[in-house]
């Protein structure tokens, strides 16, 4: 059984879902609730990470989150992953430091949309993942079209993830906020989904809120992760 290295703290709430996540897919598929996987969580602080990304100082983002993955390699992991879309920004530039191997959340998230048969999506996330090419790419790689919120809306989805659903806090008036931006743009941008490109955003939002489907990054990415430990 492999053993899965998790770069944590991207942010806290994340990490406390996946640590839950990923044991929930391994005892549902070990038919057992007395089996437990093995796994290491390295925690890092997500506002210096912020931080070097706001200068940008894309170089030293990658350094910073290649030495976790390496911490995690010394420790016994066999792979790792990052619970947090935005740290993909440079992920080939941490994968080609690390010594394991790394799940690509994004990429698993545009192949479960081409699966899907989707074509038009929104993309919701921090300034990060939404004004950047790293999280489009995948996408359009795949003909799949990627819409992001204006500039002075992405400010505000930012405001909210950090402020907010970063720290575990669901605001009512949140929600409607987030809502009504979907609708709107089901209307003018004729979307047949959404990405919750954030870890937290589904702490906001559900299936049930929406017509539309909802690709939930994280649910994504641990779907994965389990396969992956049980790959030998």
């Amino acid at each position: 059984m492999q053993k899965v290295g998790i770069i944590g703290g991207l942010g806290p709430e994340a990490t406390m879902m996946y640590y839950q996540g990923i044991i929930q897919r391994y005892q549902a598929r070990q038919h057992s609730q007395t089996d437990l996987p093995e796994l290491l969580i390295n925690s890092v602080n997500m506002y210096h990470l912020f931080a070097l990304l706001d200068q940008p100082d894309y170089p030293a983002a990658a350094t910073y989150l290649a030495q976790a993955a390496n911490e995690l390699a010394r420790a016994g992991a066999d792979f790792a992953v990052m619970c947090g879309n935005t740290p993909h920004i440079v992920f080939d530039e941490i994968a080609a430091q690390s010594q394991i191997p790394l799940i690509n959340m994004v990429t698993a998230t545009a192949e479960s949309a081409q699966a899907q048969h989707l074509h038009n999506l929104l993309l919701l996330g921090t300034k990060f993942t939404m004004s950047q090419a790293f999280f489009k790419q995948p996408f359009e790689q795949l003909g799949i079209n990627i819409i992001v919120p204006t500039p002075a809306q992405q400010t505000t989805v930012h405001q909210h993830i950090v402020a907010e659903l970063e720290n575990g806090i669901v605001q009512p008036a949140t929600k409607q906020w987030f809502l009504a931006l979907i609708q709107a743009m089901a209307k003018t941008q004729q979307i047949d989904g959404v990405i919750l490109g954030c870890t937290e955003l589904p702490l906001l939002l559900k299936p049930a809120d929406l017509a539309l489907p909802l690709l939930d990054t994280a649910e994504i990415h641990l779907d994965r992760i389990v396969n992956r430990l049980f790959e030998r």
